[in-house]
C-alpha cells in the first residue's frame, strides 16, 4: 500500500508533459486538427495553439493562430492547463519537408516542457514526445484530410518513429 501511495504522490508531482498521451487526448487532438486542415490548405499557412484542460478537468484548444507558410508563433494560455502545442504543417510545397515533423517543432516542444501534435498536408497526424526528444505517427497517409495538391512519395519512405537526431541528418541532406 505505502508503494501505490509512493507512486500516485509521484505521478502528481510530474509536470503534466512527462506523462504519456491519454487515447482522449489523442482523438481530441485528431478531431481539432482534421477540422483544421482545410483551412491551413487553403490559405498555405500553418495554424498553431495549445491544448489543455480547463480548470472544470475539460480538453481544450485555445484559438488557432494564424502563421506564415512554414512557420507560426504561439502565445502561451494561462486560461488551460497546458500538455501539448498543436499546428498543421499548410499546403504540400515539393520544395519542403512537409510529412514529419522539423528539428525545431520538437526543440520548441522539449524547450517548453510539453508534448506536441503536428498534422500534414498527407494526413498524417504525429505525436511529439518533447522530453525524449521524439516523434510517433499517430495515424498515415489520409487518416486526417488531405491537401489535394498532395504528392506522395517525395519526402521518401518516413519511418513511424523519428528522433531529433534523425530529422536533423534528414533536414542536413545526409
Amino acid at each position: 500500500m505505502a508503494g501505490l501511495r509512493a507512486a500516485l504522490l509521484l505521478l502528481f508531482l510530474l509536470p503534466v508533459g512527462a506523462l504519456a498521451q491519454s487515447a482522449e487526448e489523442m482523438r481530441f487532438a485528431k478531431a481539432f486538427l482534421n477540422a483544421l486542415q482545410e483551412r491551413s490548405f487553403a490559405r498555405n499557412r500553418e495554424y498553431c495553439g495549445y491544448f489543455g484542460y480547463t480548470p472544470e478537468g475539460r480538453l481544450a484548444a485555445t484559438q488557432p493562430r494564424r502563421g506564415q507558410a512554414d512557420s507560426c508563433l504561439m502565445r502561451w494560455s494561462t486560461q488551460i492547463e497546458v500538455f501539448a502545442s498543436y499546428h498543421t504543417h499548410g499546403a504540400f510545397d515539393p520544395g519542403h519537408f512537409n510529412e514529419f515533423p522539423s528539428s525545431t517543432d520538437i526543440e520548441s516542444d522539449r524547450a517548453e516542457g510539453i508534448n506536441g501534435y503536428v498534422a500534414t498536408p498527407g494526413g498524417r497526424l504525429w505525436f511529439v514526445d518533447g522530453a525524449r526528444g521524439t516523434a510517433r505517427q499517430l495515424c498515415g497517409l489520409g487518416c486526417l484530410k488531405q491537401d489535394p495538391g498532395f504528392v506522395a512519395g517525395l519526402d521518401g519512405v518516413i519511418p513511424d518513429r523519428l528522433s531529433l537526431r534523425q530529422i536533423r541528418r534528414w533536414e542536413d541532406g545526409r
